[in-house]
């Protein structure tokens, strides 16, 4: 495409810019960012999207199916007036987490990519009608789409990675309602079991407390029982004292005694001579 052709939005918001032949997006289409509501780039040979396509802030439905691009912007995740978004065709691998941010976002197709893995922050788009994840590579379902059961009427995951078919049936991957109810039943289960790991964590940290209560009962209980034995040996030391003093006491009566005795013995031999 020649770089000087002239292109504008429609008086309502719309751009066709498909069989361009671009292999990126031309600076000067940022320039609409005011004006445009609706952006269709398929059909041309992009390998990528540039952070930039997040100033396009007002666009309500953007086409980029039918090209190269591998890898999705984080900055995607910006277009918060974002109702249509469609990159079937392409080669991508990954959905960033920041679309979760696209609250609006209503249709969601990435089918006949290579994605391998959808972010758990795509349950963020809570308004999400129709999601077509046909002829990708994805071994399984984020069971945090269990959260938009009865918001999401179309669900489409045909032609995936073999694995998928462990947890959710071949012959049921058109069907929302089955679909859905077994990510219901996951979503249950996973936070059954995330709970039962939170008791186990406050069992565990329990338990540290009381085997440290037990480790300070004991060392007070070892200091108690030197304290005791502190004690008893006082005790007998006291009890030694007591007796010593006791005999010494008995020895200086009995000495007193005699030493009356004998006195009163010498007081009468001279009473007796005079």
């Amino acid at each position: 495409m020649d770089d000087n052709e002239v292109y504008q939005p429609s008086a309502s918001g719309h751009l066709d810019l498909k069989y361009r032949g671009w292999t990126t997006l031309q600076p000067n289409l940022y320039s609409f960012a005011h004006c445009l509501f609706y952006l269709d780039v398929s059909f041309n040979s992009l390998q990528t999207l540039p952070d930039e396509i997040s100033s396009l802030n007002l666009l309500q439905e953007f086409n980029c199916s039918c090209n190269s691009i591998q890898n999705l912007p984080e900055s995607i995740g910006s277009l918060e007036w974002l109702r249509v978004f469609k990159a079937n065709g392409n080669k991508i691998t990954t959905i960033p987490n920041n679309i979760g941010r696209c609250r609006r976002l209503e249709e969601l197709v990435v089918s006949e990519n290579n994605l391998t893995a959808l972010p758990c922050d795509i349950a963020g788009c809570t308004a999400l009608q129709s999601l077509q994840l046909q002829n990708n590579d994805l071994p399984r379902l984020p069971i945090s789409l269990a959260l938009l059961n009865g918001k999401l009427h179309e669900l489409n995951v045909t032609n995936n990675n073999s694995q998928l078919a462990v947890t959710l049936p071949t012959a049921i991957h058109r069907d929302i309602d089955s679909i859905m109810w077994i990510l219901k039943l996951q979503h249950e289960e996973s936070h059954g079991f995330e709970r039962m790991k939170q008791s186990v964590k406050s069992l565990q940290h329990d338990l540290i407390y009381v085997e440290g209560e037990l480790s300070e009962s004991l060392k007070r209980a070892a200091m108690l029982e030197k304290k005791k034995l502190r004690l008893e040996d006082d005790m007998k030391a006291v009890g030694y004292f007591l007796l010593v003093r006791y005999h010494s006491r008995r020895f200086w009566e009995w000495l007193l005694i005699l030493w009356q005795e004998g006195k009163r013995a010498i007081a009468s031999r001279l009473h007796d001579r005079l």
